[in-house]
């Protein structure tokens, strides 16, 4: 190209493109302490988010470890995430001390008996369902008294006004009825309950209907005679004790269940655990607020006649 074309060709630019051209600079880069000092404060923030989800896991990890031992989830709501990990750690290395003792207390087998009802409230019992097994009620409800023999049988204080029995055959049993229905079932704490009798580490409840031993008695095998009794309004726990004032009467065994003879008559009781949820033996019904009329006591009590 020679000049005049060179000289006719720039003259046809616009002069802002020259501006432009001669005012051009090039571009400052960034120090490159900028872009580290980002990357860092980045950093910065990973970390802790990092640090609280390791806390996390291993949490887990160590609850997940304490439950499988047998110590429900919820009894470690007391303890911090980093007594919880101490203890898994140290339980599972084989070593003991203080806190892992305390820990492992919680297991329901190293747990001290309850020796008193535990107070819940009518509106908890209306959540029991029939499907429940003895745990489901147990980690509803809480750990209670169990004045069961043989089999479970749960004794709750509801509404701090009454006492309700939850029975269970076994651990896989399943409850069988609603909370509706057991709230049909309390017994005002201060009313006396039905008869009973404990022999041989069984007990025994006085039944309604009272059939005629007169052709029975060669079927009676003796085992005894009360010795001492408990208050009406409590359950007797040890051998040969009743919540009746009948000392010195005789206890047979007659097949599956008992028969007490006091001043010369003979009275059936039956195994606890055949009673209907109403806490009382098939048949037995108390009155209203466990008030029994005159002829009632005299037809259900042995030491009222």
């Amino acid at each position: 190209m020679n000049a005049k074309k060179f000289s006719d060709a720039m003259s046809e630019l616009d002069t802002k493109y020259v501006d432009e051209a001669l005012n051009y600079k090039k571009k400052a880069k960034k120090p490159i302490w900028v872009k580290w000092g980002a990357i860092a404060a980045c950093l910065c923030l990973m970390i802790p988010l990092t640090a609280f989800a390791v806390d996390i896991i291993q949490y887990n990890a160590a609850v997940d470890y304490l439950n499988s031992l047998g110590i429900a989830v919820e009894d470690l709501s007391d303890y911090s995430h980093k007594e919880i990990k101490e203890a898994a750690k140290t339980i599972d290395a084989g070593e003991s001390n203080p806190l892992t003792e305390e820990i492992l207390s919680l297991i329901p087998e190293n747990k001290e008996p309850l020796d008193t009802p535990t107070q819940v409230t009518s509106e908890q019992i209306k959540e029991l369902t029939p499907t429940m097994t003895r745990e489901d009620v147990l980690s509803l409800l809480g750990d209670t008294q169990d004045v069961g023999s043989g089999i479970y049988i749960y004794l709750y204080e509801v509404d701090q006004q009454y006492l309700l029995r939850i029975p269970f055959a076994s651990d896989e049993a399943q409850l069988g009825v609603t909370g509706e229905d057991l709230l049909k079932a309390l017994v005002p704490i201060s009313g006396d309950i039905a008869p009973m009798v404990y022999v041989n580490d069984t007990l025994y409840q006085i039944v309604d209907s009272q059939p005629n031993f007169a052709d029975e008695k060669s079927s009676f095998n003796l085992l005894g005679k009360i010795e001492n009794t408990v208050s009406s309004s409590e359950e007797p726990k040890e051998n040969f004790q009743a919540n009746d004032d009948i000392v010195g009467a005789a206890v047979y065994q007659y097949g599956d269940n008992i028969v007490v003879e006091f001043e010369g008559k003979y009275w059936l009781y039956e195994h606890y655990h055949n009673t209907d949820f109403d806490g009382n033996p098939d048949g037995y019904d108390p009155l209203p607020n466990n008030q029994t009329s005159g002829e009632e006591v005299s037809e259900q009590d042995p030491a009222a006649n």
